[in-house]
C-alpha cells in the first residue's frame, strides 16, 4: 500500500459512537463512518440536507478525530459557495460561514447523488466563503 501512496486502513466503523465532552459535561455522539488508518482517524458525516445550524452542531465532533469530513449533496449550500457554477466568481456575496468552519481539518466532499460520486473534494475553508 505504500508503493501505492495508498493509506493503510486499519478499520471503517459505520455509526460509531463516542463521547463528545462540553462544559464539562460528556455526551454520547455519532460519527456516520470513522475510519482508523495507521497513522490517523478520520471521521465521516454525511449530510442529505444539511444546514448551516446542523454542521455547527456536528462540529463539536472535529475535537475527536485528526480528520473530519462532511459529505455533502454538490447542489446543497450553494449560496456560500466560493464560485458559481459557471465559474465566475460573485462580485457580491454576503453570505459567510462562521470562522469555527475555517478549521485546517475540516474538509469537504461534494457528491453527485445522481451518479453516486464525489465531484469535488477539499477543504472546507477553500470550497465555501467563511468569514
Amino acid at each position: 500500500m505504500r508503493v501505492n501512496q495508498q493509506p493503510e486502513i486499519i478499520s471503517i466503523s459505520p455509526e460509531k459512537t463516542v463521547l463528545l465532552a462540553k462544559n464539562s459535561r460528556e455526551r454520547p455522539g455519532r460519527f456516520d463512518f470513522l475510519v482508523r488508518e495507521k497513522e490517523k482517524t478520520i471521521g465521516i458525516e454525511v449530510l442529505t440536507r444539511p444546514s448551516k445550524g446542523k454542521m455547527r452542531e456536528k462540529l463539536a465532533y472535529a475535537n475527536e478525530v485528526d480528520e473530519f469530513i462532511f459529505a455533502l449533496p454538490e447542489n446543497s449550500l450553494e449560496f456560500y459557495r466560493k464560485k458559481a457554477q459557471n465559474g465566475i466568481r460573485r462580485v457580491i456575496n454576503k453570505n459567510f460561514l462562521p470562522k469555527e468552519f475555517s478549521d485546517q481539518k475540516l474538509g469537504v466532499w461534494l457528491v453527485d447523488c445522481r451518479k453516486g460520486m464525489v465531484t469535488e473534494k477539499g477543504p472546507f475553508g477553500k470550497l465555501f466563503e467563511v468569514k
